[in-house]
């Protein structure tokens, strides 16, 4: 991972497309922690999840209408979710923020949920006043793809709102203060897989599984060499590559040359997947 104009190398990476809009969702909550507690972090395109945390977490950001809008019955919904849920499993600790979804009013009579979008307080009047929308989904029928999202192993984060859920994800990203800067606590790694629409997309996928080599240097890498094979056989000229130094060549020949051991696999030193920046 790519360090500042000060060295420090971020702790988390946050999909930009969470950044944008003019409301204030969980991950700008989160952000406006981070800058509180002076934790770096950065803000880039993850083809996978929307937040990336130390250790393999990887999180996917749903609000109620992200789920709701799935089961709608559109050509792209669920299979479009599905793929993302695939997608997220390529990461140690995966996890699904559900925003929203502790707020709702479910009415199974009508076979409906009431999904909340503005509460303000009423003049003068200690009352808080909600607006809600109705979504003629079976309450049952979100709770089954609740459970189904759990059922594949990935652990499901429920939020009242907004700001309740920004304190579970900083709770989940930087854990408790004693924990934090522990040795051997690996950096974000960006992963893609795209859905592996193309053999180009299995090639990068392939390459960019080296410690170090992300997608952008696994792209330089088969520009330079040609094929996967050809940057296998000429790990010696990595080198060329920007960004791409002895450290990740070395990781890289270890992978590849070591040989593999049943049982209780041996763990890489921090020295041999540290960044060559």
């Amino acid at each position: 991972m790519q360090s500042d104009l000060f060295g420090n190398v971020p702790e988390i990476v946050i999909d930009v497309h969470e950044t944008g809009g003019k409301g204030k969702n969980a991950v700008k909550h989160l952000m406006s922690m981070l800058d509180k507690e002076q934790i770096t972090y950065s803000v880039q395109k993850i083809p996978i999840g929307d937040i990336l945390g130390l250790d393999g977490i990887a999180i996917e950001r749903k609000t109620v209408n992200d789920l709701v809008n799935s089961l709608k019955g559109s050509a792209a919904g669920v299979p479009r979710l599905t793929k993302q849920l695939e997608a997220l499993l390529e990461y140690d600790k995966p996890y699904v923020l559900i925003e929203n979804i502790l707020s709702i009013r479910r009415d199974p009579l009508k076979g409906c949920i009431y999904i909340p979008f503005s509460t303000k307080q009423t003049k003068g009047k200690p009352y808080l006043v909600t607006m809600e929308r109705v979504s003629y989904i079976h309450p049952s029928s979100l709770d089954a793809l609740i459970e189904s999202i759990s059922e594949r192993g990935i652990e499901v984060i429920k939020g009242f709102n907004a700001l309740h859920s920004a304190g579970l994800l900083y709770g989940i990203l930087i854990g408790e203060d004693e924990k934090r800067g522990q040795t051997g606590q690996r950096l974000p790694v960006i992963r893609t897989r795209k859905g592996l629409d193309s053999m180009n997309d299995e090639q990068e996928f392939f390459i960019a599984g080296f410690p170090g080599v992300n997608v952008v240097r696994a792209k330089s890498l088969l520009e330079r060499f040609g094929s996967p094979q050809e940057v296998i056989l000429q790990t010696d000229e990595w080198g060329q590559i920007p960004g791409i130094g002895p450290k990740t060549i070395a990781s890289a020949k270890r992978m590849l040359f070591s040989r593999y051991e049943t049982g209780e696999p041996e763990k890489a030193k921090d020295d041999e997947i540290a960044s060559d920046l």
